[in-house]
């Protein structure tokens, strides 16, 4: 067999499970070394990796020595080299992890490579045919054809990045103020978050996110010294729909509109007013995380309420990697309430978190921890402490993944 002119494409096919220990495979296996052999294998090849839900990874491996990984709804770029004629290393984000390859003596068209740190396995079929197939995926750190958690992390972070997110936050809220009593008041919050992101040609992407709020046992004053919790309740749902984009300097730029609908179930949680109102977006990211910040005001625009709505928000946020998936994060949002009085308008909490990516059963998910402590606030009645608890998976967006 000619590896050279078979290897245009190569198919990864899992045998039962995607990764095996290379005891469990009972062929006669027989290193493959030296810089030509090794390069035959990844030089100009096209790798397809199964992800979960039907979905596949693709990744494109140049001669010379470049790459680029295509999952999820974003691109990541690679590199790959040849070690001491003996590995092939592959560079996901800031690590390489590096492989042995081995060819099986009773089947000549069969291979397996095995992860140098993990010691993890997969097999794989070199052909010359080009159909695609089921591929095995790598591990969390990342393989040749599925991306690592440090990748995905730092995918993450990028708000303009088409990556889509089931987001779950649970809330833990203690508050504080001049009204008696409102230092001992405390309630729980859920807030539903779903990035719908769609890809453009020029690189940039559309974003709808819709915020779902539900309160849980909501305190709000009654009287002199006395307190009422509101039950489990719907509150206004916020949504944005931008535009954003990523240059390829680094700078994250975007712009779009922010509104409030008037959902709240409980006319205690809400102002029963449309809201609506610009927004734009700036940050810098690199290899070494990503900064930013997101502004945006909101003026009343209908609805039956007696109040206004007059809001200035701004969400700063940063990430800083650590290695392994692990993120020192946050993201809270300031305020800046123009309808209160003078001196009592600003609610500005100060952020720190710590947010951990991992690759369970093929499928990434963002775990993130932030502590946020509201050094400005109303004097009457608001926020001092808050504790967020973030789980958000990665989904397939079929409308990408189509295209």
């Amino acid at each position: 067999m000619n590896i050279k002119k078979c290897c245009n494409r190569l198919r990864w096919i899992a045998s039962g499970l995607a990764l095996l220990p290379a005891f469990a495979l009972g062929d006669n296996w027989q290193p493959v070394t030296g810089q030509d052999a090794l390069r035959s294998i990844f030089s100009d090849t096209v790798l397809r990796g199964s992800l979960p839900g039907e979905n596949e990874a693709e990744a494109r491996y140049n001669a010379d020595g470049t790459g680029a990984l295509s999952a999820w709804g974003d691109t990541f770029e690679r590199e790959w080299k040849v070690e001491d004629d003996e590995q092939v290393c592959v560079l996901a984000e800031r690590t390489w992890n590096c492989f042995t390859v081995e060819r099986s003596a009773d089947n000549p068209s069969r291979y397996q490579a095995t992860q140098v740190d993990t010691r993890e396995s997969v097999e794989f079929v070199v052909s010359a045919q080009s159909e695609a197939v089921s591929a095995a995926t790598g591990t969390s750190e990342g393989g040749a054809a599925q991306p690592s958690a440090e990748e995905m992390a730092a995918k993450l972070a990028n708000p303009t990045a088409p990556v889509m997110t089931i987001g779950n936050n649970i809330d833990f809220v203690e508050f504080d103020g001049d009204l008696p009593g409102a230092s001992s008041q405390s309630s729980f919050r859920y807030v539903f978050q779903t990035v719908f992101p769609y890809k453009l040609s020029d690189g940039g992407s559309i974003f709808f996110r819709p915020a779902i709020p539900v309160m849980f046992n909501e305190p709000v004053p009654a009287g002199p010294n006395q307190w009422q919790e509101i039950g489990t309740d719907l509150a206004d749902i916020g949504f944005d729909l931008s535009y954003g984009k990523t240059t390829a300097s680094g700078l994250l730029w975007g712009a779009g509109v922010v509104g409030t609908i008037p959902a709240a179930t409980d006319d205690r949680l809400g102002k029963d007013l449309w809201g609506l109102g610009p927004e734009l977006l700036l940050g810098k990211m690199g290899k070494w995380g990503v900064v930013g910040g997101l502004i945006s005001h909101q003026w009343d625009v209908g609805g039956s309420g007696d109040g206004d709505i007059d809001l200035t928000t701004v969400n700063y946020f940063y990430a800083f990697p650590l290695g392994g998936g692990w993120q020192v994060a946050a993201g809270p949002s300031a305020t800046y309430d123009h309808t209160r009085p003078s001196g009592d308008r600003w609610t500005i909490p100060a952020g720190i978190g710590i947010a951990k990516t991992s690759i369970i059963a093929g499928r990434p998910w963002k775990f993130q921890l932030q502590y946020w402590n509201y050094v400005e606030a109303p004097n009457t009645f608001a926020v001092k402490h808050q504790i967020r608890l973030s789980i958000n998976p990665v989904v397939s967006a079929p409308w990408n993944e189509a295209r």
